[in-house]
């Protein structure tokens, strides 16, 4: 008796969301969010997502669905809760409720007015603007910048669907809205710009299924992520994404892109190892370099010499930030007198690669010291990655030559930084590091060379040259000087992940 009534209230169950899904298509275009709840929610579903539970499968299903519904991707919400309706493990009353969710979230759909008016930005960026690393930073640079130069900003935040479709919006991020530097897009709205920059092109794998309608007089494509995660000689291996099917899904929302890499390694990457994948897409010749404000960053001096050699390092502790090969690893960080290892970000994965860490190492977890702080505390900065590794561009390394820290590199990286570092392989770091740290004048040297370097190529000036070829409609404008505390913007530099 127990069976057949659970069986008729899942059969209920679907013939309801059913008829749900019948009205969705229509209804599922209409709904209207307040920007500010939506965020409250975010932060809501984020929280509760670190929350312990049973951990079973079944319940991070129900709550992937939920945070689709608040996330922009409601059609994926329907599809996943028909397949929940049919799922015998959960039981009924989790799955009515489940339904009962989705039929309130369209009847407000339905109650809901159709877009809100048009909006003009000079620019509107398109990104995941929740992620704790490189990708908040560069957008966060840019931002402030632009904001300066008089132009408008709009931000459209795009979370990646797998990575949580209901991702808030970084503080750093938000701080700059509240400071009027830019103004989050609504998905209910009509904008007009002059420029839409996609950031982060894994984003359009999976575009927002509610989202604004946006008509761009340029359109341009950020390649700062490489399609594979990693080329070694056996070639490409572990796919991020796809050009074929973000070069469409941009396009038929935004308008035919200019794509620009994230630098020179990407830009080499995508001719050898992409070249019959953007045969027909408009690939700029120059690349999309990030930007920094070196004096935002720039310390009053060198750590006070000690007779000791701390090289430093900060970024995120995944597999493709470090060498594999244990003796490459010990080679870029000697763990001999008179060198000292300072980490900021984590080393879970050397410790592993090395059975243990050495006794000189000294590891700060992720956001654990201000950046700024960690790089006035150490005296070279080394940066070497895994052998098949392709590093989109390296934001850690350009920050600590905008500190005037002098940075050694993997030979492979002096395309895009060319004589902001020093560059050598891995069993030369430790005469490199010394030389420096024992000869004042040519420190000094390296920090000066670096910061000329940034103001050429990494700096205000450089966008804003960029910007005017790829959108001479974006032109910078007389701006007004704030009146308030409030338009100020934050420096923000010392909590970047």
């Amino acid at each position: 008796m127990i069976a057949q009534i659970a069986t008729a209230a899942a059969a209920l169950a679907f013939l309801v969301l059913a008829g749900l899904a019948c009205r969705a298509a229509v209804r599922i275009r209409h709904l209207r969010k307040d920007t500010e709840a939506r965020q409250a929610t975010a932060l809501l579903l984020h929280r509760l997502a670190r929350r312990p539970t049973n951990g079973t499968a079944d319940a991070q299903r129900l709550r992937r669905i939920e945070e689709a519904l608040a996330g922009g991707f409601p059609d994926s919400a329907v599809e996943a809760a028909r397949t929940v309706a049919s799922t015998g493990s959960i039981p009924v009353a989790e799955r009515l409720s489940l339904l009962r969710k989705v039929a309130r979230w369209q009847d407000a759909d339905e109650q809901a007015p159709a877009r809100i008016g048009r909006v003009q930005f000079d620019i509107v960026v398109v990104s995941h603007f929740g992620l704790p690393g490189g990708t908040t930073s560069a957008n966060e640079a840019e931002i402030k910048i632009w904001h300066e130069q008089g132009l408008t900003v709009g931000l459209l935040h795009h979370p990646v669907y797998d990575w949580g479709p209901n991702a808030p919006v970084h503080p750093r991020i938000r701080a700059l809205v509240d400071a009027g530097a830019a103004r989050l897009i609504g998905d209910e709205a009509e904008v007009e710009c002059g420029l839409a920059l996609v950031r982060l092109p894994i984003v359009m794998m999976r575009p927002l299924e509610r989202r604004p309608a946006i008509r761009a007089g340029r359109t341009a494509v950020l390649v700062n992520q490489t399609p594979f995660k990693y080329y070694g000689e056996t070639g490409p291996r572990e796919a991020a994404w796809d050009v074929a099917t973000v070069a469409r899904n941009v396009e038929e929302w935004l308008g035919r892109p200019v794509w620009y890499a994230g630098g020179p390694c990407v830009l080499a990457a995508l001719r050898e190892h992409h070249a019959e994948e953007t045969v027909g897409l408009d690939l700029a010749d120059e690349p999309w370099n990030e930007v920094i404000a070196v004096d935002d960053w720039r310390l009053p001096g060198r750590r006070e010499p000690d007779c000791r050699v701390r090289i430093g390092r900060h970024s995120r502790d995944h597999e493709l930030k470090w060498p594999r090969d244990p003796e490459v690893l010990l080679a870029c960080h000697p763990d001999r007198d008179p060198f000292e290892i300072h980490v900021l970000g984590g080393a879970d994965i050397p410790a592993r690669t090395l059975d243990g860490l050495p006794a000189n190492w000294t590891v700060h977890e992720f956001n654990a010291v201000g950046v700024r702080e960690f790089l006035a505390g150490i005296d070279v900065f080394a940066y070497f990655i895994a052998d098949d590794g392709l590093e989109a561009f390296g934001r850690a390394p350009l920050e600590a030559m905008a500190a005037g820290v002098p940075v050694i590199m993997d030979p492979r990286f002096a395309p895009t930084f060319g004589p902001a570092a020093l560059y050598c392989e891995p069993g030369e770091v430790a005469a490199v590091a010394e030389r420096l740290a024992a000869d004042p004048a040519a420190y000094a040297a390296q920090r000066s060379a670096a910061w000329d370097h940034l103001e050429r190529h990494f700096s205000a000036r450089a966008l804003m040259e960029r910007v005017s070829r790829c959108a001479p409609s974006a032109q910078p404008r007389q701006r007004t000087a704030p009146s308030s505390d409030r338009h100020r913007v934050p420096a923000g530099v010392d909590d970047r992940g």
